[in-house]
């Protein structure tokens, strides 16, 4: 039987289970590349507001209006400069993600890091349990007003490990036995790029796939 704190915490995570997780990066340093057609507000096809923000502008104001950096802050500006700061809500649940654009043979992707969950309803021990992983989806931009983001699919990973034809460090946790990569940054990224050029049907289908459509003020 569930808990009421497990109940409270599946209703404040905005993405379903099926997408992949990862402890690390799924990009190198060298292969970011900002883009900004990302910036702005925008709505996607399942009723989600999103407004991003340029990490670099928006530090650059906060200095200009005063505001005092911890050596903290400073480090992590440092290390998410090039990325976005973005803030998504969805039927009056709100969830702010730090996103990192790089390039892998041509191809955008977006590497999304939670930054803030609203935890309040939540017990503090569970809410001590709350990892925050990375996972990655690849950025189509269609049009000046219509981009998509394709998540990488736990359904798929899943189905290249139980056919033996993937090789990448993972474990399985939680009741759910949930897929967690533990491979590097530089093993992930190879893995991206055979996956690219694989024949895989379907792999980027799927019910997380995003479709969003700029404000125009």
């Amino acid at each position: 039987m569930k808990s009421k704190a497990i109940i409270l915490l599946a209703s404040v995570l905005l993405f379903s289970s099926c997408i992949i997780k990862s402890i690390q990066p799924f990009y190198l340093k060298n292969s970011l590349s900002y883009n900004k057609a990302l910036i702005g507000k925008w709505a996607d096809q399942k009723g989600g507001q999103w407004e991003v923000i340029s990490m670099k502008e928006e530090f650059i104001k906060d200095k200009k209006e005063g505001l005092i950096f911890s050596d903290d802050d400073k480090k992590a500006y440092e290390n998410y400069k090039d990325g976005y700061f973005i803030n998504y809500i969805k039927k009056e649940k709100e969830v702010s993600f730090i996103a990192m654009p790089f390039i892998i043979d041509n191809q955008y992707f977006v590497d999304f890091i939670p930054f803030d969950i609203n935890t309040d309803a939540i017990n503090s021990l569970a809410s001590e349990h709350l990892l925050k992983t990375h996972s990655v989806a690849k950025l189509d931009v269609n049009s000046d007003t219509n981009v998509s983001f394709s998540w990488l699919s736990e359904e798929r990973i899943k189905n290249l490990f139980n056919e033996s034809t993937l090789r990448l460090k993972h474990e399985t946790v939680g009741p759910e036995e949930a897929l967690l990569l533990t491979a590097s940054s530089q093993e992930l990224t190879a893995f991206l790029k055979k996956y690219l050029k694989a024949d895989i049907k379907d792999k980027w289908k799927s019910s997380d796939a995003l479709m969003l459509v700029k404000e125009i003020i």
